[in-house]
């Protein structure tokens, strides 16, 4: 389905949410079949943190054609082992140490930003290269491969790309990190992937296939949900000039407006999952090989969890929402992505308080072909 107002959730979702919380729907692209569609919030959280419904893309009736690395696939217990090896690095102490750098590196490009000429595409001068540069710092991979490594995500990420398509792109960046890691095994330096290869795979805890995979989840999924946030947070604020003055009066609101603009936009869409067994969810019985489709952005417009979910309200205690999932398959890298999105948004604020889109509303450039939404330039000025 289509949306209709670049900013809301198609209206056909919208409209099986309000008939009922579980719907069965018949998928156009894919593998074509028959999928149960989670539309409303209690029902998602609850489909998402059931281990009865797995996340297995190899499992028959697994609504997706492939998952994009085995952490993403693997089920409790193998997915707790991994994640659990990972757990360290993502905690809120060590964001905490990290914000100095995300802080000095945002600086530096608000630097390079207030000296060219305005009007200039903040997509392309912040919100690309900022997450780019956090994540291969974070990982120890060069920064000088990043336009390689974000073309052949978006390759993998397209809603044009083919089946054969997607594959060549997951298969290329894994070629590339194969020889990252490979690296950090024989010469490893002060970063995450080293830390990750001397402490886990030389002691056989788990193999180097393994590390090459989570290091392309890592490098994936640690700047391509962060770039387009940005890029969707700013525009948003752009059009509600009044919470934007409020958050530049009133710092100590930023957290919250983050997630509330994570709840609004939800960019993720929603995640696929197949039931194990027959399981019962909002009376209707999901029997075991049905494929569900959670979809996130639907859920948190859910009146029944959040009155009035159309209406962006900084001051909304919008901190359950799902846009980081739910259940085994939390986001790990959350605190970090809310942690870069306070500094991006308070630095920007400070230090263009005349920020303004550039050209008409309507002129700004939508990822829709993409499975993660955003936007693809927002030029501004001030």
């Amino acid at each position: 389905m289509a949306r209709t107002n670049p900013f809301d959730p198609a209206p056909g979702y919208v409209a099986l949410q309000e008939e009922e919380p579980l719907t069965l729907a018949r998928m156009t692209v894919g593998k074509r079949q028959d999928v149960w569609l989670v539309t409303r919030y209690q029902e998602a959280r609850e489909v998402l943190a059931d281990t009865r419904f797995s996340s297995d893309s190899r499992a028959p009736g697994y609504p997706l054609v492939r998952a994009f690395t085995r952490m993403i696939r693997d089920d409790p217990p193998d997915h707790t082992r991994f994640r659990q090896m990972l757990t360290s690095e993502f905690l809120g102490r060590r964001v905490t140490e990290l914000q100095e750098d995300v802080q000095r590196l945002t600086d530096d490009l608000l630097d390079g930003l207030a000296a060219r000429p305005a009007p200039v595409d903040l997509v392309r001068e912040l919100a690309m290269p900022l997450p780019s540069l956090v994540i291969c710092r974070l990982l120890g991979v060069p920064y000088d491969q990043h336009e390689y490594l974000q073309e052949r995500t978006a390759a993998a990420l397209s809603k044009e790309s083919t089946n054969q398509q997607i594959d060549q792109a997951i298969d290329d960046l894994g070629d590339y990190l194969e020889q990252i890691v490979r690296g950090k095994m024989d010469h490893p330096t002060d970063d995450l992937l080293s830390r990750f290869v001397v402490k886990q795979v030389h002691d056989g805890t788990c193999t180097f296939e393994d590390a090459v995979d989570i290091a392309r989840l890592l490098l994936v999924a640690g700047h391509v949900t962060t770039v387009n946030m940005i890029g969707l947070g700013v525009l948003v604020l752009l059009r509600n000039p009044r919470a934007l003055a409020e958050l530049r009066a009133e710092p100590r609101l930023i957290p919250g407006a983050v997630d509330e603009l994570l709840r609004y936009l939800s960019i993720t869409g929603g995640v696929a999952r197949v039931a194990t067994e027959d399981v019962e969810v909002a009376g209707r019985l999901i029997r075991k090989g049905q494929g569900v489709l959670v979809l996130h952005s639907v859920a948190n417009r859910d009146p029944r969890e959040f009155p009035e979910p159309d209406r962006f309200d900084i001051h909304r205690d919008a901190h359950r929402h799902l846009a980081f999932g739910h259940g085994p398959h939390l986001c790990l890298g959350m605190l970090l992505a809310r942690m870069e999105m306070r500094v991006v948004l308070g630095s920007l604020m400070s230090r263009f308080p005349g920020l303004r889109l550039a050209v008409p509303e309507e002129e700004i450039p939508f990822r829709h072909a993409m499975r993660i939404y955003g936007i693809h330039e927002l030029p501004v000025t001030w």
